[in-house]
């Protein structure tokens, strides 16, 4: 009996862990080009990217809400600099107080060149209120021609409570070879 419920204990505590992360890869015209892996709990989906309906875009938010995220392939671009001026007018377009809080630089993220920026801004929400956030940017060169963009944001509280989780996503996006 005490075998059983020992047996029981531990599958039941086993239910209540939190799922393991999941490698989620991006596709375009059926080619995959780039991996990247969403965070344990946090919700996405892939679906039809609005400004460009012809490509995807894998989007969500962490469990807590605090913070919304999004992966895709920016169009008709073919280097991150180019990505870059479309990030910038996008974000003028979209977020009229939109700025940037520090100055643009050129890296890599496992062995992609990219170009990572900092934003913020007021946004309308779904509910009509005002909510100012932060948005942490990476374009990246998938090796294919094309230009990956992921995106955070979040406001002070969701970048302070996902901020290992953030940094543990951009780090994982890897180019399909």
């Amino acid at each position: 009996m005490k075998i059983k419920f020992l047996f029981i204990l531990v599958f039941g505590l086993l239910a209540v862990q939190p799922a393991t992360s999941q490698t989620v890869a991006y596709s375009l015209n059926d080619t995959p080009l780039f991996t990247v892996r969403m965070p344990d709990g946090w919700k996405f989906e892939s679906r039809p990217n609005p400004r460009n309906p012809a490509s995807k875009r894998i989007s969500g938010t962490a469990p807590n809400g605090l913070v919304w995220f999004g992966v895709w392939v920016v169009k008709d671009v073919k280097t991150v600099d180019q990505a870059y001026k479309y990030v910038q007018a996008t974000a003028r377009t979209l977020i009229t107080d939109a700025k940037e809080t520090k100055p643009a630089y050129i890296g890599e993220v496992n062995g992609m060149k990219a170009k990572y920026s900092e934003h913020t801004g007021t946004m309308k929400m779904q509910d009509g209120k005002s909510q100012v956030f932060d948005a942490q940017v990476v374009l990246f060169e998938t090796g294919s021609g094309r230009v990956g963009i992921a995106v955070c944001m979040a406001d002070t509280e969701g970048l302070k409570a996902e901020k290992a989780n953030i940094e543990a996503f951009f780090k994982s996006i890897k180019p399909i070879k």
